[in-house]
């Protein structure tokens, strides 16, 4: 039986990385003391070092973990990866099981590619499991390589700001929690050979079929040649986009709370009113037209300040598409329709901006 690491059973420089996570947690995240985490084990370096790490701090902030591992039947290694899972929580002392996901199946029904398939289907049952735990939130190991990756991908798709500066630490819709996104991953792996982790590769992180992999393993090496502090700039640049996107939320909840917009259920349209409109600049309409295709995308319920689930909108809604839809009501034009992702138009009506179906009116 193994005795979980303690703090100061660790060496200076692993120590001083883990109280960073810790003060990650509790300065980015806003993570309570006495959370209930669930963590998401892929049998990889980096959800062990995720592990590691969080069972090292669980003391000092009082947290309460579990584990699931999600075997995606894609390849021979699924089962040793979840047996790599299962091996590191028996000597963290934390609870772990393992779920099956048919991805191909999904894939093949809903007409996806195996990688959205796979993280759908993957997040899917991880919601499930921290519903039946009761868990407060779902920790996932991203780290800063993942944020440079992902700031890549929302570029190469045409992604706007402050979204182009990569994920979310803190997801309160879907309950996720990032904690290692400050963290190098070579720092992660070192942790873990310190402490004597072994974790499992991924074969099909090397393969270039997928785009993420054509970035990582292509593009940002030669981007790096060019600036070696870049995944440092790129943690700048996300640490900028949250403090935009705070103030952009902010400004938004209170443009609608004064001037609310205007749902009908049945049309299953969005009316935003000219008094609205008017009283905003260029900036803010533009992310409050994305606030409004998000919200029919997301088909839940929302509130008029703003809180629309930030849900997949089937494709980036294009800035030129954006830029002409408030040229056009700038310059009071009401005979052009805009096609937006999610089968969502928008159209022009007595100086309101009108979201609904396609072919809607």
């Amino acid at each position: 039986m193994h005795t979980p690491p303690a703090l100061h059973d660790l060496s200076p420089a692993a120590a001083r990385l883990c109280l960073e996570v810790e003060r990650f947690c509790l300065r980015e995240l806003r993570l309570p003391r006495g959370a209930h985490l669930l963590l998401a084990l892929s049998g990889g370096a980096d959800s062990t070092a995720l592990a590691l790490i969080l069972r090292v701090l669980a003391p000092r902030l009082d947290l309460t973990l579990q584990a699931l591992s999600v075997n995606h039947g894609l390849r021979p290694e699924a089962e040793e990866d979840a047996a790599c899972a299962l091996t590191a929580c028996r000597r963290l002392g934390i609870p772990c099981a393992v779920r099956r996901a048919d991805v191909r199946a999904l894939a093949a029904a809903e007409g996806l590619g195996l990688e959205d398939a796979g993280r759908r289907a993957r997040y899917a049952l991880l919601e499930e499991e921290r519903g039946a735990l009761g868990a407060d939130f779902i920790a996932l190991g991203h780290h800063a390589g993942d944020v440079s990756e992902d700031v890549l991908l929302r570029l190469t798709r045409g992604t706007g700001w402050p979204a182009l500066g990569g994920m979310a630490a803190r997801d309160d819709r879907r309950r996720l929690l990032r904690p290692l996104l400050g963290m190098a991953p070579q720092a992660l792996r070192t942790l873990l050979e310190e402490c004597g982790f072994a974790w499992c590769e991924d074969a099909s992180n090397q393969s270039r079929c997928f785009k993420r992999n054509r970035l990582r393993l292509d593009v940002l090496p030669l981007l790096r040649e060019e600036n070696p502090s870049l995944d440092r700039t790129l943690h700048d640049l996300w640490r900028l986009a949250r403090l935009d996107e705070e103030y952009w939320d902010a400004t938004l909840k209170a443009a609608l709370r004064a001037h609310p917009w205007v749902e009908d259920s049945a049309a299953q349209s969005l009316t935003l009113p000219r008094p609205l409109l008017a009283a905003l600049p260029p900036a803010a309409r533009l992310r409050l037209y994305l606030l409004a295709v998000q919200r029919l995308c997301a088909g839940g319920t929302a509130d008029n300040e703003g809180d629309a689930p930030r849900a997949a909108v089937h494709g980036q809604a294009r800035a030129r598409t954006l830029l002409a839809l408030d040229e056009a009501l700038s310059a009071g034009r009401g005979n052009t329709r805009f096609k937006l992702p999610g089968g969502v138009e928008a159209y022009l009506k007595g100086g309101c901006v009108v979201f609904g179906p396609k072919g809607s009116r």
